[in-house]
């Protein structure tokens, strides 16, 4: 008797075992390679994971959605959604964001005289630290505005990479330099744009002393 002949089987588990073992004797060679190893792959032990989560946790898709989110509603408070390439607006399905900004610009994000004066990037207005708007003007020419743009979002287009041990983070309301934070690496490459930027670094530390870390010692 065929030990894979499932005619008269009734049992269901049974069946299904026969059936999957006929389908994998039957297939092409290349077919049973795969199915081979996914089997391997799925029936071995799954670690368990462990909570708290530790503080460099790859959950980089919900840190760096805090960061695109708290982008998105700044610059629906000043009015700079427009700006915005239309295939960007698809990616980031604006609708679904529920953006409702306040109905007149937060103090923080109100503009500077260094900005009304100087023509800039848009991007450059939804920080809401004034000083730190003033540096990305004064020192622009002086970084690669690409390359600071990757770090505060790639992991959200790129995948579980880097980006936000050099990016920062926003925990509170995105119009107030309260609720942002910046990273260890983020000083570390970017720390020459936090000069008078004390407001930025004690929010920094607050959130860092919240989570029982120590705090980021940054000349400003």
């Amino acid at each position: 008797m065929d030990r894979d002949d499932w005619s008269g089987v009734t049992d269901p588990a049974e069946r299904r075992k026969r059936q999957n073992r006929q389908r994998q004797r039957l297939a092409p060679p290349g077919e049973r390679k795969r199915t081979a190893a996914f089997a391997k792959l799925t029936s071995s032990p799954t670690l368990p994971l462990m909570f708290p989560l530790s503080p460099d946790h790859c959950l980089l898709t919900m840190v760096q959605y805090n960061v695109q989110r708290a982008s998105l509603f700044n610059m629906a408070v000043l009015s700079l959604l427009e700006h915005l390439p239309l295939e960007c607006g698809g990616t980031l399905n604006l609708p679904s964001l529920n953006i409702d900004p306040p109905s007149c610009v937060p103090p923080e994000l109100l503009p500077t005289a260094l900005q009304m004066a100087t023509p800039h990037d848009y991007w450059i207005d939804i920080f809401p630290c004034p000083a730190m708007r003033d540096n990305l003007i004064r020192l622009y020419k002086q970084f690669d505005a690409h390359d600071l743009q990757r770090d505060l979002a790639k992991s959200l287009y790129e995948g579980f990479v880097d980006g936000e041990q050099r990016g920062c983070m926003v925990w509170g309301e995105p119009w107030t330099v309260n609720g942002w934070e910046v990273s260890r690496g983020f000083v570390r490459k970017w720390g020459f744009l936090l000069k008078g930027c004390s407001d930025l670094v004690a929010s920094t530390n607050r959130w860092r002393e919240s989570r029982g870390e120590h705090p980021l010692v940054i000349e400003v």
